[in-house]
């Protein structure tokens, strides 16, 4: 099928456990991909950025899955783009033995010698730096030169959910692309210094101003990607998803899909959707639609099934949801907090800050549902 740059594309797979072997994430991005026909450049080298960042082992669902990648590996070689052009990057927290978390241990240092694909760890790399345009926070980010100058850029995160930013998709992956100390758009930054003070404040959107910063930030981050422009597809891991905070507190589900498509903000609302949330609540798809980056409402994207060839309606997407919620979490004094209250509004990330911050305004302190509450 000739991909479309606004439509989102999903493939389905068959899966009842929330676990499944190599094979079964080879075979569905193998399939996925194949069922695309994509314009691969002739020459230069075609990037896969997979999420990575802690190398948990694969079965745990905090990284992509090697499985996936070798199934995306192996159908763009298919597709006629040799080994010698290929080449996964991330940037990532580095290796970890005292804690199990090294690139053998997740499976990607053996899948990547079979197929003789090397692996480039974007942590002190060179980079070149990129304008934002319309950059709200950023005027511009240092991006990996490997990825400024790649061919094609191959957007490969997982599906599941995380503490701040709720859902971690093609979005949010994109940090792996830049260099610390900016890569760490999670923490307050040296271009937040100036507003430190209020960090915490509640503001209009609901949320705190260091929040709605965060969003901002990636927001930035999809214009400076975008204004480089390379071609370049997201492709989602979602044969199982992940709940929780995107680290150790979270538990796997089986989803059996993978989500394909060019603009990511689209392909993180599908994505989202079919996790069991909102897209029009979860803060940053609201900040990227507000800023003209793509639709946040599924209604108004296209959705082809790549199986039955055919656009689904609201119905049918519907029906392709997981019939579980996957619940963001993040901590707070008393343990666990859902990130999206019974209405379906985000509750602020670090809600005890927000609350110390409303108490000394003389404010009433925001309710949270712990996790585990019914």
């Amino acid at each position: 099928m000739e991909i479309h740059p606004d439509r989102v594309y999903l493939y389905r797979a068959q899966i009842e456990k929330d676990e499944a072997p190599f094979a079964h994430y080879r075979s569905l991005a193998y399939a996925a991909l194949n069922a695309l026909e994509l314009e691969l450049p002739t020459s230069g080298t075609v990037l896969v950025k997979p999420n990575a960042t802690v190398l948990f082992p694969p079965e745990k669902r905090v990284i992509t899955h090697p499985g996936f990648v070798g199934g995306i590996l192996d159908a763009l070689g298919d597709k006629g783009v040799g080994r010698q052009r290929l080449l996964v990057a991330e940037g990532q927290s580095g290796e970890q033995p005292q804690h199990g978390h090294t690139w053998e241990v997740s499976g990607y240092q053996e899948m990547l010698a079979r197929r003789q694909v090397p692996l480039r760890v974007l942590n002190g790399v060179e980079t070149q730096p990129v304008q934002v345009p319309g950059g709200v926070v950023y005027d511009a980010y240092p991006i990996a030169r490997e990825v400024v100058e790649c061919a094609f850029f191959l957007n490969a995160p997982l599906a599941k959910c995380h503490n701040l930013g709720c859902t971690t998709l093609s979005i949010k992956n994109l940090m792996g692309i830049l260099t610390s100390p900016v890569r760490h758009l999670c923490n307050i930054q040296e271009v937040d210094q100036p507003f430190a003070e209020g960090i915490w404040r509640l503001n209009p959107s609901g949320l705190s101003l260091f929040e709605d910063r965060f969003c901002h930030k990636l927001c930035d981050l999809v214009a400076a990607l975008r204004s480089i422009g390379m071609p370049r597809l997201c492709v989602v891991d979602g044969l199982v998803g992940r709940d929780g905070t995107a680290f150790n507190e979270g538990r796997n589900y089986p989803l059996g899909w993978a989500v394909l498509g060019q603009n990511e903000v689209h392909v993180d609302a599908v994505v989202t959707f079919l996790m069991g949330l909102d897209p029009e609540a979860t803060p940053y798809l609201k900040f990227a639609a507000e800023r003209g980056l793509g639709a946040n409402r599924v209604d108004r994207i296209e959705v082809v099934d790549l199986i039955e060839g055919q656009t689904l309606n609201p119905g049918a997407l519907r029906q392709r949801r997981s019939p579980s919620v996957l619940m963001p979490v993040a901590r707070c004094e008393r343990g666990y907090y859902r990130r999206f209250r019974a209405d379906g509004s985000a509750v602020p990330w670090r809600v005890d800050d927000v609350n110390k911050q409303l108490q000394a305004e003389g404010r009433e302190p925001l309710p949270v549902e712990l996790a585990g509450e019914q």
